[in-house]
């Protein structure tokens, strides 16, 4: 599917990853998500941190960059966004960051307002992603978008994800339902 083209009769439900390492754990989950079947739901990860250029406020006139321009269109077409995290120095990835800053811009009329939101962290050590996690959660109301589930963090990741790719039991089950309550 191009950017851009995800207005049809299906909610779509955006899903992006905060990191950039290609056997990440955040991206596992994300993929995960994205193979769910939920009846008239069709779940599209985008690599957003990767593709959008870093917030520069000279940039960011009436025509943005190609790239924060489609994200934001997507963004605003969306039904909901899930947003999947690690945590770097105790906090969110510079990459989920800049995708909030371009996101959350121009001010009052940025392509968050009304959209739901769902946020999950992961980490291989005992926080789960529990400061990213809470820094987005807190943002979220803040820049008119909805919050929706629970605090999810899933620590010991690296144990729970098999070499094939299968995501334990404990962990899909929460993020299925997060995943049905966005598309609700």
């Amino acid at each position: 599917m191009a950017p851009g083209k995800l207005i049809n009769r299906r909610k779509h439900i955006l899903v992006i990853s905060g990191s950039l390492r290609k056997a990440s754990f955040t991206t596992a989950l994300c993929r995960a998500v994205c193979g769910l079947q939920i009846e008239g739901t069709k779940f599209v990860m985008r690599d957003y941190v990767r593709t959008v250029p870093m917030y520069d406020g000279d940039l960011d006139t009436d025509s943005p960059p190609i790239e924060v321009a489609d994200m934001r269109r997507e963004i605003a077409e969306s039904h909901a966004v899930l947003i999947g995290t690690p945590v770097y120095n105790y906090n969110i990835p510079g990459g989920i960051k800049n995708v909030v800053d371009w996101a959350s811009r121009p001010f009052a009329k940025h392509s968050l307002i009304g959209r739901r939101v769902g946020v999950f962290g992961c980490s291989p050590g005992d926080s789960g992603g529990k400061q990213a996690v809470e820094y987005l959660r807190q943002i979220t109301p803040l820049l008119g978008a909805t919050l929706v589930g629970p605090e999810l963090l899933f620590s010991k990741i690296n144990m729970l994800i098999a070499a094939d790719g299968t995501v334990d039991a404990s962990v899909l089950g929460p993020l299925t339902a997060l995943a049905y309550e966005l598309a609700e």
